[in-house]
This record gives C-alpha cells, structure tokens and sequence, in this order.
C-alpha cells in the first residue's frame, strides 16, 4: 500500500515589531516643571508622624538643665526620661511645652494613672496654652483651618445680613413672624435665588389690590 504525502502550506510566522527600536512609538515622559519639583520636595521633605514625636537632642538638654537633673514631679530622684505630658499616641509632639523630665518610678506611674495624667495636662494647658502639644506643623494646619472658618462664619453672616430686607418684607405682609422652617428656607437661598425672590415678592405686593366693590343706586346686597 503506497502511503502519500500531503502537502502542507507553511504558516507565516508575522514579526513581531519591536517597539524599542521605534523611538516614535513610544511617547516621552513630559518634564515636571520647576514649580511642581517644589512642591514635591516641600512635602517630601515634611517629617513622619514618628519623627514628630520624638524630642530633639537640644529639647532634653535644655529641659536637664533647666531642671537641674532632678524628676518635676517633685520625687527628688533623677530624671532619666523625657516624657510626653499628651502622649504620643494622642498626636503629642516633642516640642519642648509637652516634654517633662522624670524618673523611671514616676513615669511608669503617670502612663497608667489617667487621672494623674490628665491633671499634668491640665497643669500644662494653663502655662502653655490649650494646645501646649502642637508643633510647627500643626500650628500651620489649625491655623489655615481656622481662617477657612472664618471666611464661611463671615460669608455666613453676610449671608444674613442680604436676607433681612426680605425677611422685613414677607413679614410685613404677612402680619406676623417668619416660622422656623420658612427662615430655614430663605437661609438655604444662594444670592442669585434671593434675588430672584425678592424682586418676585416686591413685584407681587406692588400689583396686589384689593378691587372694590362697586353697587348701582338702589342695588340691595345679602348680609
């Protein structure tokens, strides 16, 4: 028995194109302009949340010194600590008004006492200020929050003040005080809305007339 042979088209094998040799192909990276390299490095360069809570060589040394080596809760030991008055794991920072110098005895003794722990916060609130514990860090942060505050506390009231002569308006003709849900409602209006409304209103009561009424002689009228 005669075997035959079948003829086979070869498959042509496509070439892969090499995009690496094609410079075209590949788009290049833009360059970071100078401005964004700033703000970059500024929050790059920005210390951990660890490194803010750790008191600077210079901190201790002042405080050891000031102190004259001895423990401030008035034991007569050394100190041989620097402890955070707001504990660290409450966002207290190693700036120098939330350290203290203390024993070991003390310290271990003050980290679990609460009530001893809080009346050493409380002493540094009242020589220090309420957020005796804050660095530069969050002083820049509570600070810009405080002006955003502020700019809405002012738009707010400013808000109120350009509702008053509508408010002086619908009371007027209503004959009574607003309720509480219809200040709401008119304190919900942006300025383009209040205008709007008080022209609506202005307009409404200007062509508002009550018409007479008007009877021929001798025309009678039930009660």
């Amino acid at each position: 028995m005669s075997h035959q042979t079948f003829w086979k088209p070869e498959k042509k094998i496509k070439e892969k194109k090499s995009y690496s040799s094609l410079g075209q192909r590949k788009k290049s990276k833009n360059p970071i302009p100078d401005w964004k390299k700033d703000i970059f490095a500024h929050h790059q360069s920005r210390p951990s949340r660890a490194d803010r809570a750790e008191f600077p060589l210079e901190v201790i040394s002042e405080l050891i010194e000031e102190t004259q080596g001895l423990c401030q809760c008035g034991c007569g030991r050394k100190s041989t600590q620097t402890h955070h008055v707001m504990p660290r794991g409450r966002s207290g920072r190693g700036v120098k008004t939330n350290a203290m110098r203390v024993c070991d005895t003390c310290h271990d003794r003050i980290q679990t006492n609460e009530e001893e722990l809080q009346g050493w916060i409380t002493t540094y609130s009242l020589t220090y200020g309420p957020r005796f514990w804050f660095d530069e860090q969050d002083w820049e942060e509570y600070n810009r929050k405080q002006a955003a505050r502020e700019r809405v506390e002012a738009e707010k009231k400013e808000h109120l003040e350009s509702m008053k002569p509508v408010m002086e308006l619908i009371t007027s003709a209503a004959g009574r005080t607003l309720k509480a849900k219809e200040v709401r409602l008119l304190e919900a209006m942006d300025d383009k809305q209040m205008l709007v409304f008080t022209n609506m209103i202005s307009d409404a009561l200007k062509n508002f007339s009550v018409p007479a009424s008007s009877y021929g002689y001798g025309e009678r009228f039930e009660d």
